[in-house]
């Protein structure tokens, strides 16, 4: 085990980062997306002439709600992604510059 640790080119700053930095992006492109539904839903039901807010609970409806979190998760999903690929090369370039390369 030492000598695993030992050859490990990873540092506790390279390993939070690569956890930080994708689970980041994800919840904030999480925040962002359920703005960004939020407000087009509330548009769409006043423009309708829909009166409350519990109105317009009722009529978004399960369907909506079911499109809204499978969106939401490939979104989020993606966004994950792309940090962990542009994270992972981030350390990849500090860990070169590191050793001399």
């Amino acid at each position: 085990m030492r000598q695993n640790r030992l050859q490990d080119p990873d540092t506790l700053s390279d390993k939070i980062v690569k956890i930080v930095v994708p689970t980041v992006l994800g919840a904030l492109a999480g925040k962002v997306f359920k703005t960004v539904w939020d407000s087009q839903v509330t548009n769409r039901h006043r423009s309708a002439g829909a009166g409350s807010a519990a109105e317009d609970a009722q009529q978004q409806g399960f369907i909506a709600s079911v499109i809204f979190a499978a969106a939401s998760a490939a979104f989020g999903s993606v966004v994950s992604s792309l940090g962990t690929r542009g994270s992972n090369a981030l350390i990849t370039r500090r860990q070169n510059r590191r050793s001399g390369r």
